[in-house]
């Protein structure tokens, strides 16, 4: 994947991106592990600095490159280990990506949400109808009503799925199996 964005570090500061490898590589995981809050393998602690630089580069990803903060995204939620984490990602990046480029990415994520628990999961942690295009609401509802869901806020596309609601157990369970 191309990188088409440049977060203000990389910018103007000259900094080597967390997105890309030294070679040039797309690497989401990377980014998501350093976003989340997740060691680097063979580490024990996190690179604190470059937290804050993920979060102003998966912005910059969001309002640039939708495809590629799909692609995020998707490898993002199979970082996450704990709802915590998946709700970082709804309330943050998911929810500006569908503000800014619902009608673009809405199809590959429902057609993801029909495949994976996680997917609905993650997109039950979305705010923001009021600004969310209304035919994408309406597909992020019908995306969901299948649960699992994070909760039954009436905020959130999964309003009044209580029964679809996970608990602790349940979204551990959920989030240790991987999607591909």
């Amino acid at each position: 994947m191309e990188r088409t964005w440049s977060c203000f570090d990389c910018q103007f500061e000259g900094a080597e991106p967390l997105c890309f490898s030294e070679e040039g590589a797309f690497e989401p995981r990377r980014l998501a592990r350093i976003l989340l809050k997740i060691p680097a393998p063979g580490t024990d602690h996190e690179e604190k600095g470059e937290r804050m630089r993920a979060y102003d580069c998966v912005d910059e990803m969001v309002q640039t490159s939708p495809e590629a903060a799909v692609v995020f995204l998707l490898v993002a939620l199979d970082e996450c280990r704990t709802g915590e984490q998946v709700a970082l990602l709804g309330a943050g990046a998911l929810e500006t990506l569908l503000k800014v480029h619902g009608p673009k990415v809405i199809g590959e994520l429902d057609a993801a949400a029909q495949k994976h628990a996680k997917v609905r999961y993650l997109l039950s942690a979305t705010w923001g109808q009021s600004s969310i295009v209304p035919k994408v609401w309406d597909h992020l509802v019908a995306a969901v009503a299948s649960g699992p869901v994070m909760d039954a806020d009436p905020r959130t596309p999964a309003a009044g799925l209580i029964d679809k609601v996970l608990d602790a157990e349940s979204v551990t369970k959920l989030l240790a199996e991987p999607m591909g």
